[in-house]
């Protein structure tokens, strides 16, 4: 009995199995065989219901495995390019997942993946494709239950990719290849299950990469970038992400939390080791800017989202080196550079306001380097490289900006507060190329603290510097500025001590043709300004200078510095003299060197032409006009008499000089005057008044009854007594006819050229006494030259002298 049900339960076991196997392989034969061509069938038609073509190669299913292998894909538009092909796509499915209800994926492989993103007009060509796929999608009910669908994938790989970014209207066309990408344990869902976001570890290896920015057609690249981190649901509104980006040898490492509800982004960033050499090229110069060196590390916390941004931390740059393409020595370059608890804030306002504010607790940069450079055309390096042409400035597509920018309905606000800003061991290296020989100065060993850095309107900023210039000279500088517009608002005080004067050979050879052997320079300069009014003080210390040869050929005008150093030069070989200018810096024309170098040429060309009116500038007492005398008398005015004094009392202190007085006189003007100061003289001694010497003569009131016995007793002594009778008797007695009577008189008196001479004599003889009177050690450093005749100006009679060296 036992043996029976044996041998029937062995008979349906081998029914099972045969029938088992016989299903098996139908199944198989049909995953084979039949189901890929069905499906390559369907997927052609949809695509073609799509307007793309969708192809492959070949499709293979491993049902037992759960795994599905697709060859060669290709989809395109029809008539259009390829959107995307690989070589192989490789699925594999988890049982475990799929009997729980879940989509879970053990791995995706997808092998050399060629992605292609382009933008015609204004559409995407995947947003095209989404479009397209959307059209033919059955409608949704909206009655029917959704539960959403766990997703999972254990990995999945990209691997040798490609992807090909092209915009028309930015005329971009960028391919980044090869790259990797690997995500790990990704999901939808958190670690209690629920479906709210995506989770998981990622690893993107992107290789070397080559990027044009759009907008600034400038390239930055890299020789090998790749991304790694990870996803995470740390709470039910929150998604967070790790970003760990590697750039050739440095990373950047970021944690972003994201707050589903606020929309709120936060970070943490922590740069070590990033080369700034790929980002110095994307500064907007107008040549191509290289960096040699430099690595930049920092600690950074960023808030996006809410009222308003922040980005705040501490930033540190070393050894940073910025060289100017086809130039030999760096821009700029310096040891490090710290920027410490630095804070950006930006809000949006109503109305499309927007305020901004960067706050620096310390700014910090050691040894600092940078070259300085001014062309044969006189443009410097920095001008060249970083000024708008003047056609760009003023072109249509700038003037709506700066329309909006000033529009009340549309205004941004940027504030700038640096508590202290400090420069420690710079050097500065400044080349003139536009002088003959070419001008170099190095100034080294630079400090400067800046206490107190803001661009609020009204406030100042305290501002200390030092340095040696010229390898023995040094300078100083304090004072205030207000960074609001520090041109139009500053308080500066400059003291240059000690500067060869050799060093500025360049100089004086191009703009004075001459050549410097010897003798050093001091400078003390002051500059003040206020609402754009400037007023600076420059005085100019020189001792021990030493005039060499003369520039053969010179073209420019040719200033007398010989002459100027012999007035100008005291007992102790020092010459000490004050410059002041003033002018607005709003003045389109405005320079303020320009104003010095022309005060300067004008006393050092007014050294040979018009001395006294060269020293009235040095001296500070104005005289444009020089020294006059009074038109036909020996006789300067008080103010002219004073110069003439102070005038001696300096030429006694600097005895390197001669003078040569020349008496002049006006042929015409002075033969008028003087016949009428005689007759005028005359006319008051007649009257009984007493005259001063060495005052103008005065004109005498013809309604005194004194003038008037004086005026016909003078008539009768020049003209005759006969005809005065004749005029007393045929005029009728008043005004008229005294006047006519002094008329008369002075046209009666003759007026020799000896006498001319002789008043121009006297007033040389005069200026010498004035000069000489207090100071007598000048009596043989004064000669007389020979007369001269002039015209005569407003002012007077101009004295003419002449400067010779001792």
């Amino acid at each position: 009995m036992l043996s029976i049900r044996n041998h029937r339960f062995q008979v349906w076991g081998l029914r099972i199995a045969a029938t088992f196997l016989i299903l098996a392989f139908l199944f198989w034969a049909g995953c084979h065989i039949f189901v890929p061509g069905l499906i390559k069938k369907s997927v052609t038609e949809y695509g073609q219901r799509l307007g793309y073509e969708i192809a492959y190669q070949d499709l293979t299913l491993s049902p037992l495995r759960l795994q599905i292998e697709l060859n060669d894909l290709h989809l395109s538009k029809e008539g259009g390019n390829t959107l995307l092909e690989f070589k192989k796509l490789l699925v594999s499915l988890k049982w475990t997942k799929l009997v729980k209800g879940e989509l879970g994926f053990d791995q995706i492989l997808l092998d050399e993946p060629k992605l292609l993103v382009e933008k015609k007009l204004n559409t995407w060509n995947w947003q095209e494709f989404a479009y397209a796929i959307e059209k033919n999608l059955p409608p949704a009910d909206p009655k029917a239950p959704s539960k959403p669908i766990k997703i999972s994938v254990g990995k999945f790989l990209v691997s040798s990719a490609s992807l090909a970014l092209v915009d028309q209207s930015l005329k971009l066309k960028e391919e980044l290849k090869p790259f990797t990408v690997e995500l790990l344990d990704v999901a939808n869902y958190d670690k209690e299950g629920d479906v709210s976001g995506v989770r998981g570890r990622y690893d993107l290896n992107l290789g070397a990469l080559q990027l044009l920015i759009p907008g600034i057609n400038k390239t930055i690249g890299f020789h090998h970038i790749s991304l790694g981190g990870g996803l995470d649901n740390p709470s039910p509104n929150n998604l967070g992400v790790q970003l760990d980006l590697k750039l050739d040898d440095g990373q950047i490492l970021s944690h972003w939390d994201l707050n589903t509800i606020s929309k709120e982004i936060s970070g943490k960033l922590k740069l070590e080791n990033i080369a700034t050499a790929p980002f110095i090229a994307l500064l907007p110069a107008n040549k191509e800017l290289l960096g040699s060196s430099g690595v930049m590390n920092a600690d950074i916390g960023v808030t996006l989202g809410g009222d308003s941004d922040r980005i705040a931390g501490d930033l540190h740059l070393s050894n940073l080196a910025v060289i100017e393409k086809g130039e030999k020595t760096p821009l700029i370059t310096w040891d490090a550079a710290d920027v410490r608890q630095f804070e950006y804030k930006s809000s949006k306002q109503a109305n499309d306001h927007s305020n901004s504010s960067l706050t620096i607790d310390e700014l910090i940069i050691d040894h600092p380097s940078l070259r300085f450079d001014i062309n044969d055309q006189g443009m410097s390096n920095f001008r060249r490289l970083f000024s708008k042409p003047a056609a760009d400035a003023a072109s249509p597509e700038n003037a709506p900006l700066v329309n909006k920018t000033a529009s009340p309905e549309f205004k941004n606000t940027f504030g700038l507060d640096i508590k202290t800003l400090g420069m420690k061991n710079g050097e500065v290296f400044f080349t003139d190329l536009a002088m003959r020989p070419n001008f170099k100065v190095d100034i080294k060993k630079f400090n400067a603290t800046l206490i107190g850095v803001s661009n609020a309107p009204g406030h100042f900023a305290t501002v200390a510097m030092d340095g040696v210039v010229a390898n023995s000279g040094s300078m100083r500088a304090k004072g205030q500025a207000s960074f609001d517009d520090p041109r139009r608002n500053h308080d500066i005080l400059m003291t240059f001590r000690n500067l060869p004067l050799t060093t500025f050979n360049p100089a004086v050879m191009t703009y004075a043709g001459y050549q410097i052997s010897g003798g050093h320079l001091s400078l003390n300069l002051n500059y003040r300004a206020k609402d754009g009014q400037l007023t600076g003080s420059n005085q100019i210390i020189i001792k021990g200078v030493q005039l060499g040869d003369e520039v053969p050929d010179y073209q420019g005008k040719k200033l007398p510095l010989g002459l100027a150093i012999a007035l100008l030069e005291d007992s102790d070989d020092t010459i000490d003299v004050t410059i002041c200018i003033a002018g607005n810096v709003d003045s389109p024309e405005f320079s303020a060197s320009g104003l010095v170098w022309q005060a300067i040429s004008n006393v050092l060309s007014n050294v040979a032409t018009a001395p006294f009116r060269a020293l009235g500038s040095i001296m500070g007492m104005g005289g444009e006009n020089g020294i006059n005398a009074v038109l036909g008398e020996a006789v300067f005015l008080p103010a002219d008499q004073d110069r003439l004094e102070k005038f001696g009392e300096y030429l006694d202190k600097h005895p390197n000089s001669k003078l040569e007085l020349i008496g002049t006189y006006d042929p015409v003007q002075d033969k008028q005057e003087l016949a009428r100061v005689k007759a005028d003289t005359a006319i008051l001694k007649d009257a009984g008044f007493k005259l001063e010497p060495g005052e103008p003569i005065p004109a005498p009131s013809l309604t005194d009854p004194r003038i008037q016995s004086g005026l016909r007793t003078a008539y009768a002594q020049y003209v005759g007594r006969i005809k005065l009778g004749q005029r007393l008797l045929m005029l009728p007695e008043g005004e008229a006819r005294n006047d006519q009577l002094h008329t008369e008189l002075i046209a009666a008196i003759d007026i020799s050229e000896d006498e001319l001479r002789q008043l121009a004599k006297n007033r040389a003889q005069l200026a010498f006494s004035l000069m000489t009177t207090e100071n007598p050690g000048l009596k043989d450093r004064i000669n007389f030259g020979d007369i001269k005749t002039v015209e005569a100006g407003k002012e007077g009679v101009p004295l003419d002298v002449e400067l010779r060296i001792k």
